[in-house]
This record gives structure tokens, sequence and C-alpha cells, in this order.
């Protein structure tokens, strides 16, 4: 069905309810917010957010709406945990009367042009690239192949569009002292251009990738903007494969789906002759100064000693050996693993998701987190996810580096039905989401001044849910498809996402030979694939029960890589 019309603040006051009370026009807005993001004109106040098919991506959306409509700051626990809509208006309420009382002002300070101290996550980034410059560059990148007539011209001006509107992307960064400070720089788009046209026809698609494979591991020199770049490699007039990099200090996976929404917003209107109109959002550098404000006023303190409750005193006791680890190697030999999860696993999931009402992340999180205690014997489970830290609204659209590593901590029972450990898991990650605002570095260093020789703080177990970022690339007039093109691990331990592509879902697994072996790495991701399924089908018996029915192994489309 079609898609309700969006509408300003402007056009929901002029509408909202006259005469009524202040809850009567909440439930108003709310339900033109959640019609306006699920799609969906049939929804009424008490149907629950994920029984119509919401998700975290989604419920980031309704906060900033609220924030953006109503003034209220509602926090992602709000949300996910509100059993209705009707539910989430009165908490809505309660935090517009909180705010009011309290005199908060949400609005953002426009500073676009502000220099100052690099955010927390770009100074611990900068730093350890000078004490070790032989560590794994922090960097990301998104391939597409482009069938269709492409201007090379309109492209190469539609990235200078999108390096001039946000200013991370051209953002140097120079150490000063025990410190960094960015500054903004205005400089020109890199779009690197490779022909391989001249090839047989079976031979180019091999070939383009190959090129595209060494320029993603190509590092930037932060003291140069910008900290992005565009590959565009040429199969055929109609034909090419488009790499766009970045540099993590500038942009995160969230971050991506901003740029390629103005990527190709700005490509249309130079095919059209027309100026672009792109995304308007807080800078990022004031969300820098902010978060150091925080932190000289005790929020670092309040965030440490969360986890050091969560993580106890002993870091030997936080990190995750799974039964194939194989200690005192070093890392050497990075390698990935990809899976396609079967269909009927992903319906299972989908399915599960709906009865308990909840995201494919807290899901997979506990089956993993169970399966990790089954393997291990440990009651006490320990992984590295990742938060958007994307809880202020104003900053929802804003290009920079957010995300941080926390560490969701669990007590399991076994003897538990499955179930019963989501509900668990859940809470533990909605905490960890709300204690996310600082770097993972600078929380483990203030709980660990001092760690045993040679031990390392991951916790062996890295794990995340995504949708794939950056699938909505539009380049007018061409079809635009995502090619999957491997990382690397750049750090120890193993590195598991499931990803997302409208109903296709894939594993991809990151790790080092030198730690575990690519049979024993194909193993354990085929075992938790296999439970996702067998948990997600059988809620109500005890966990413990359903895994030891049996190994659970599926190995589809395999792909392997150095």
């Amino acid at each position: 069905m079609p898609a309700p019309q969006s509408f300003t603040r402007g056009d929901a006051d002029a509408t909202a309810p006259t005469g009524g009370s202040v809850t009567e026009e909440t439930h108003a807005h709310l339900l033109r917010i959640h019609r306006e993001i699920l799609e969906r004109a049939d929804i009424a106040l008490d149907d629950n957010f994920f029984d119509l098919g919401g998700n975290s991506l989604l419920a980031f959306r309704v906060i900033k709406r609220v924030a953006e409509l109503l003034g209220a700051r509602v926090s992602a626990q709000a949300v996910f945990t509100a059993g209705s809509i009707r539910e989430l208006a009165a908490r809505v309420d309660e935090a517009r009367t909180a705010q009011a009382a309290t005199g908060t002002d949400d609005s953002a300070s426009r500073s676009s042009d502000h220099l100052g101290r690099a955010s927390m996550a770009q100074e611990w980034a900068v730093l350890s690239g000078v004490s070790d410059p032989d560590a794994p560059a922090l960097q990301f990148h998104v391939v597409y192949r482009v069938r269709g007539p492409l201007d090379r011209a309109a492209l190469h001006a539609a990235s200078q569009d999108v390096v001039d509107q946000h200013p991370a992307l051209r953002t140097v960064l120079r150490v000063d002292g025990p410190t960094v400070r960015q500054h903004v720089a205005d400089p020109a788009a890199l779009l690197l251009v490779d022909d391989v046209s001249w090839l047989p026809e079976q031979d180019r698609p091999r070939e383009a990738l190959r090129i595209l494979d060494q320029e993603v591991r190509r590092t930037f020199d932060r003291t140069r903007a910008p900290l992005t770049r565009t590959h565009l490699v040429r199969c055929a007039p109609d034909d090419h494969f488009l790499a766009l990099v970045f540099d993590h200090v500038a942009a995160d996976g969230w971050s991506l789906d901003v740029i390629v929404k103005d990527l190709g917003a700005a490509y249309r209107s130079r095919l059209a002759g027309e100026e672009p109109g792109l995304t308007d959002s807080g800078a990022y550098q004031d969300w820098s100064a902010r978060q150091w404000d925080g932190f000289q006023n005790g929020r670092a303190d309040e965030v440490a000693g969360y986890w050091k409750e969560q993580l106890g005193p002993d870091p030997a006791a936080f990190a995750v050996r799974l039964p194939g680890y194989r200690p005192d190697r070093g890392l050497a030999d990075p390698a990935s693993l990809h899976l396609d999860v079967p269909s009927e696993t992903v319906a299972a999931l989908d399915d599960i998701c709906r009865q308990l009402r909840t995201t494919p992340y807290c899901v997979s999180l506990a089956v993993l987190k169970a399966l990790i205690a089954r393997q291990t014997g440990r009651s006490r489970v320990t992984v590295l996810t990742t938060a958007a830290n994307r809880l202020e609204p104003e900053y929802q659209d804003t290009v920079g580096w957010f995300a941080n590593g926390v560490f969701p901590t669990s007590d399991l029972d076994l003897s538990q039905t499955f179930r019963q450990l989501v509900v668990a898991v859940r809470e533990t990650a909605l905490a960890a989401t709300a204690h996310g605002d600082l770097p993972a570095w600078y929380v483990r260093r203030r709980m660990w001044p001092t760690v045993p020789a040679g031990f390392r703080k991951d916790p062996g177990v890295y794990f995340m849910f995504n949708e794939l970022w950056g699938r909505s690339l539009r380049l007018a007039g061409t079809e635009v498809e995502p090619v999957f093109l491997a990382e690397t691990a750049d750090s120890p331990g193993l590195h598991m996402w499931l990803l997302r592509d409208g109903p296709v879902v894939g594993l991809t697994v990151l790790h080092h030979r030198s730690e575990y072996t690519a049979e024993y790495v194909r193993e354990f991701a085929g075992d938790f694939l296999g439970a996702v399924a067998a948990l997600a089908r059988r809620p109500d018996l005890p966990v413990r029960e359903v895994l030891d029915a049996g190994r659970h192994q599926s190995f589809p489309t395999i792909q392997t890589g150095s």
C-alpha cells in the first residue's frame, strides 16, 4: 500500500487535535511517525512496533522523528520495550514533562567550521597509529557493479558535493602533544579511474575486483584530506565497478547510508544541471566537543564504573577463547569465510523475532552466547559488539565516527528456555547501548591500567547483525548492485557479521589462521547457523536440550580469502 505523505513540524501542529490532552496530541504524532517510517497506513495505537516489522534501525528513526516533532528525547530502551504505541506515547509525555521542568535545550549548535579537539575515537586511532605504524589500517569500503550509461564527470562532481557537504570527510587530524586536533580543509574529491575493457570479456570482472581489492587496502594519510576515495573500473561503456573507501576516523557504517544517499542525489542533480540539496545535520566537530564535555563532567567515570561492575577486576576472566584457539602463535595469515544463510533459517529467525517482539540481533546474540557457553563451560559470557552511539537525534544523520565497541555480558543458565534467555540477553544489550558512548579502548584502560604480560584485551568473539550498509545507492539511469569484497581482520579473535540484504542474509567471519584454523572456523560457523534454526524453532525447550540434540552444521556457498 502507498506510504503516507511525510510531514513537517508545522504540518503536524496544524493538524494536531485541538482542545484535547497532551497525550491525545502525542498519540496523533506517534501514529503518523510510525505510519511514515514503517510505510503502512493500517497502524493503531495498540499495535506493537516489532509486530509491524520494526527493527533497531527503524527504532532510531522513530527516536529522531519524536525529537523533531515533539521536542522529546526518548531512549532506545523506551522504544524497544514499549508494548504498544500507546505505551510509548506515555513515555514520550513523561520525557516532555521532565525536559520542560529542567529547561533542557535540545537545539544543536551549527558551527561546522569549528576547529577543536578530535573525538575520543579519532584521538585513539591517530595516536595508536603513531605508536604502532605497522598496525592494521582502520578503514572500510563498499563496492558496487554499475550497469548502464555512467557519466564520469557527473560522478566526480557529485563526489565533490558530498565531500563539501560533510566536514568529517574533509577533516585532517594532527598530533598536538598528547592530544589530536581536527582541522577542516577544502580538498578536491579523489576519483581514480582504471580501464580493463581491453581484456577478454570473461576476465574483466575478476581483474576489476583485483584492482579494487588492492585499492581498499591502501591506507590514508590523515594529515591530508579528503579521508575518502572513489575508485571506478571501466569494463565496458555500460559496465563499471565502483568502490567507495573511507578512513574510519572520518565515518562509520551508519554514515555510509547518509553518504550514498547524498551521492545519488548529487549525481542526479549534476545530470540535470542543478545544485544538489543534500543532508543537513549537526556538525561532527560540535558532537566531539560535547563528548569531551561529558568526559570532563563525570560521564567517563560513570561508564567505566558500569563496565567494571559487568566485567569484573580480572581481565583474564573477560577474554573468551573457544576450544579451537591456538595460543602463543601471534597474529598472522588473515582469512575470511562467507556463508549464505539458508532461507529456512532466515524464516525461522524472523518468525521468532515476531513471537518474542525483539530484533534479529538480540536473538542471534543469544544463540551465539548459548553456543559459547556450551562449548567452553562458561556460565558468564562476554562478546564484543558495536553500539551505533546515535542516541542524540540531531546527530543521527551526521557523517563521522560515532560507533563504539561495547561488551554485553550475560549470565547463562542453559536449563532455561531459549525464550527466557533471549529476554535476559535483550536487557543486557539495551544496557550496553545505554553505556556505549565512550570508546571501548578508553573504558578498558580505565578499568585495567595494567594487564598480564602478553595478554590481549579483546574478548575473543565479536558479533554484529546489520542491514547491509550502503545498499541504497542509486545512480540515475543505471542499475547498481552491491558486490561482496572480503575484508580482513584488524584485531585478534573471531569477527562475525550477519548481514541482511533484503530477504538474503549472509554470515561473514574474519579471523587469523594463526589463532583459529580455517577448518575450525568453518565448523563453528556451521554450528552457529544450525543452532539459530534449532533454537528459533524450539524456543520453549531448555537450551541445553536443543544444543545437545546434535551438531547443527550447514555449509551453503562458502568463500574464503586472505
